[in-house]
């Protein structure tokens, strides 16, 4: 079981250039590590969630939320309508997280055990460091961060330096029809 569970308070290299507009990815991986922030000095915890399709891979840094303490005493997340932790989680379960949903989280990051171990992990993007693998996110007993778990992501692109670059801007379930047949087609080619 993760440390975190869920609760309601009282950027890369291997990304290719896309067109805007919406596609299926699957996910391939969720990493943790730290990001450095313009608004902050200490660099942020963070998980990286890495997805693909038949074009590639694309890849959406995402901050972990503010950490509270349940009545049970145990880690929680915050939860917060507008942050896009929350809106990743609900486009990997295939639906929207609400208030009434948050308590079900339980993530589970390799080698943290405790919020202090946060600011231990890895810079993301620095010559010598690597993420964190292997990061385990839950929702009930439903684990939504398995590889092959469909998503739509909206992009656009954006011009930085000499460069262009795509940004995710949006993430949103799959519609459950379309789900199944790609998890039923993901299984297949596993045999």
């Amino acid at each position: 079981m993760g440390i975190f569970k869920g609760m309601v308070a009282e950027r890369s290299g291997e990304q290719a250039v896309r067109e805007p507009g919406t596609y299926e990815f699957q996910l391939v991986e969720v990493q943790a590590g730290l990001m450095a922030s313009q608004f902050s000095e200490e660099p942020k915890p963070a998980l990286r969630f890495i997805f693909e399709d038949d074009e590639g891979r694309l890849s959406g840094l995402v901050n972990i939320p503010s950490i509270g303490r349940t009545p049970d005493g145990s880690y929680g997340l915050l939860y917060n309508e507008k942050s896009k932790f929350w809106q990743v989680v609900g486009a990997l379960w295939g639906r929207a997280v609400g208030p009434q949903d948050a308590s079900l989280l339980d993530m589970d990051i390799p080698g943290v055990n405790r919020p202090e171990d946060l600011k231990r992990l890895p810079l993301f993007f620095t010559e010598g460091q690597e993420p964190v693998k292997g990061v385990v996110i839950r929702m009930g007993e439903e684990e939504i961060t398995a590889p092959g778990r469909p998503v739509l992501l909206t992009i656009a692109t954006k011009e930085k330096g000499d460069r262009v670059v795509t940004n995710i801007i949006q993430y949103a379930p799959v519609p459950r029809k379309r789900a199944q047949k790609a998890a039923q087609k993901a299984a297949e080619d596993l045999w």
